[in-house]
């Protein structure tokens, strides 16, 4: 789950993430190196997401990928595959997310999804201010 630091926003965030995982709508992956955990990406169908984005049944949603600032190394292209094909088996026909332009928050940068394959649908919010600075947040698709 992303979330950083404490106040209603994150609270908010643990109980539907607490309410998802019970409901069996939260699935993901993690990369492990020498025994660590390195990466991550969680998913959900967009029917459940918190987020003001379209939403259908035939849509998977990522909520969350991350890799860690202390690997060497970026794990994230390989559970991308493994999220594309699992959302494939659960009869999902296309995946969205929603990225920092330039920023690693939220799930960025954009050209990391862009060179997995997803398009650009354009940009959401502009000028969102988070710790990384200010940048733009856009939504990508790809399609399955």
């Amino acid at each position: 789950m992303c979330a950083n630091g404490t106040g209603d926003g994150t609270e908010s965030k643990i109980g539907w993430y607490e309410r998802s995982r019970r409901n069996g709508v939260v699935f993901g992956f993690v990369s492990f190196a020498e025994r660590k955990p390195v990466a991550l990406v969680e998913v959900i169908p967009s029917l459940n997401s918190p987020y003001p984005i379209s939403k259908d049944q035939s849509t998977a949603f990522i909520t969350c990928v991350y890799s860690s600032p202390d690997s060497p190394c970026d794990y994230r292209g390989e559970l991308i595959e493994s999220v594309l094909e699992e959302c494939r088996k659960l009869g999902f026909s296309r995946v969205e997310v929603l990225s920092g332009e330039v920023s690693p928050f939220p799930n960025g940068p954009t050209s990391f999804f862009v060179e997995n394959g997803f398009r650009n649908l354009g940009t959401v919010a502009l000028s969102v201010v988070m710790l990384s600075g200010i940048d733009n947040i856009v939504l990508l698709a790809r399609d399955l």
